[in-house]
């Protein structure tokens, strides 16, 4: 009897974590933000123009969400725009795919857990602005048999994003290097990531997507000023704060499925949500360190 319980309770977990009323991972990414009142213009003569102020939305695998700690396109971006105080939020996590971005349950998700003192998520979206994507180099490791899948998911997730803004330039993947153990494969594994980056210039040339540069260019870029060590240390800082908003810990707790249980709550006052309330105070600090980045880079 005991056993029966315990699988039952797994199905019914899962039948919520897959409801698709609540949860899609499958377009996830496009969960993260809100519709403009006004359209958005895209770019014009082959070139990314960004707007004052404006939101450069980085997407991607886990090599996405390493450039939390590198930090080296964003730092050319601020260097090739120093007027114009970009703001830079990273929404990749480890392991994303075109395919699929695995998130939390009730992540960015209008409807939330239906138990008495549960609330949805209520962080604010992200304003649409540029979006700037790289996908394609874990994918090719699946082989040219699904190069034709590969090419039907991201233009899905393009039109998704398109119909947000229009203002999305795609980063070619970057090569599998000949170092390492893994060496020995690269020239096989480039000769299929070849045939997946055509299919990425198919899908931008399609849209009207400008399709930039691999960040070898951006290396070349920020040679001479990515040794800037405030500049450096004051762009993690604000990584890393954005990262304990939009990723945060415990997140069964704060919006997920275990709002209800005591340790979601003080242990004084259980209508108290001191979790809840501790995430709003990191977004005014967020924009502090961006105001400080500013000020770095127009020194």
């Amino acid at each position: 009897m005991r056993l029966f319980s315990v699988a039952l309770f797994f199905v019914c977990y899962l039948a919520r974590a897959f409801d698709p009323a609540t949860q899609d991972d499958s377009l996830a990414l496009v969960r993260h933000f809100k519709k403009p009142t006004e359209p958005l213009k895209p770019f014009v003569d082959g070139a990314i123009a960004p707007n004052v102020g404006e939101t450069i939305t980085l997407m991607g695998g886990t090599d996405v969400y390493q450039m939390h700690e590198t930090c080296e396109f964003e730092i050319s971006l601020h260097f090739w725009f120093p007027d114009k105080n970009l703001r830079f939020r990273n929404v990749s996590w480890p392991a994303d795919t075109v395919y699929r971005q695995q998130r939390p349950m009730f992540f960015y998700t209008v409807k939330g857990d239906n138990r008495e003192g549960s609330v949805p998520d209520q962080r604010e979206k992200l304003e649409p602005g540029i979006f700037v994507l790289r996908f394609g180099r874990m994918e090719s490791l699946d082989g040219l048999d699904r190069l034709d899948e590969f090419e039907k998911a991201y233009g899905r997730l393009l039109d998704a994003l398109m119909e947000i803004s229009p203002r999305i330039s795609l980063l070619r993947p970057v090569p599998f290097s000949k170092e390492g153990p893994a060496g020995t494969f690269a020239d096989e594994r480039n000769s299929v990531l070849a045939k997946y980056t055509e299919s990425i210039q198919k899908l931008a040339d399609s849209r009207g997507i400008l399709l930039s540069i691999d960040m070898s260019g951006f290396r070349e870029a920020i040679r001479g000023v990515s040794v800037d060590s405030n500049l450096h240390a004051r762009i993690r800082e604000k990584n890393k704060l954005w990262l304990q908003y939009y990723r945060p810990t415990n997140w069964a707790f704060l919006f997920g499925d275990r709002q209800h249980v005591p340790s979601s709550r003080d242990h004084k006052n259980t209508e108290h949500r001191w979790f809840v309330e501790e995430l709003e105070k990191i977004p005014p600090l967020i924009e502090k360190a961006d105001e400080a980045i500013w000020k770095e880079v127009q020194r």
